[in-house]
C-alpha cells in the first residue's frame, strides 16, 4: 500500500519572527515577544475599510453558525490595520448579516437561499469596501477594538464616530 506524503507548507517570515533550521526543524524563540501582541487599539471613529477575509464557522461559546470578518483599514494612520467583525446566523442575527450584504452591495444574496459557507469560501465578499464604525471596549483585562457595525463606503474618508 502507497503512503501519502505530506506537503510541506512554507512558513512565511515576519519582522521578529526567525525561522531556524533546516529540512523539517521549525524552532521558535519568545524571549521579548509581548503576550498581548502589537495590536494597536485604534481610536474610536469611522474607518474606510476593505474586506480582506471572510470565514464560516461555529462560536466557540454558543455553537451558532457565523461568518468571521477580517477588515483591513484602507488610509490615514491606521492604513493596513486589521479588525474584526462578526455576524451570526441565528433569529437575533441575521438582520445583522442582510445589513452587511446590503452595505456591500450583494443583493444576489438578499432574496432567496444561500448557502453561507459557499459564499465565505468563494471569496465574493473579499475587496469590498465600507466604513467599520469601531468602538473600544474591555476584553479579557485589556482594551480592544470592537467593530459595532458597517456603513456605505464614503469617498472621502473615515469621520467621525456618529
Amino acid at each position: 500500500m502507497a503512503k501519502a506524503k505530506a506537503k510541506k507548507k512554507a512558513v512565511k517570515e515576519e519582522p521578529g519572527v526567525e525561522v531556524e533550521g533546516g529540512e523539517g526543524a521549525f524552532v521558535v524563540d519568545l524571549a521579548g515577544v509581548d503576550e498581548d501582541g502589537d495590536f494597536p487599539v485604534l481610536p474610536r471613529a469611522l474607518y474606510n475599510v476593505s474586506v480582506a477575509s471572510v470565514a464560516f464557522v461555529y462560536s466557540q461559546a454558543s455553537g451558532n453558525p457565523m461568518w468571521t470578518w477580517q477588515l483591513e483599514v484602507l488610509d490615514g494612520d491606521y492604513a493596513e490595520q486589521k479588525l474584526f467583525y462578526h455576524t451570526v446566523f441565528t433569529d437575533k442575527g441575521i438582520a445583522r448579516v442582510k445589513k452587511a450584504l446590503m452595505i456591500l452591495g450583494m443583493d444576489n444574496l438578499l432574496e432567496g437561499e444561500f448557502n453561507p459557507e459557499e459564499v465565505a469560501d468563494s471569496d465574493v465578499l473579499v475587496g469590498k469596501e465600507c466604513r467599520a464604525r469601531v468602538d473600544i471596549q474591555r476584553f479579557e483585562g485589556r482594551q480592544t477594538n470592537s467593530v459595532k457595525s458597517l456603513v456605505a463606503a464614503d469617498p472621502d474618508g473615515g469621520g467621525d464616530f456618529v
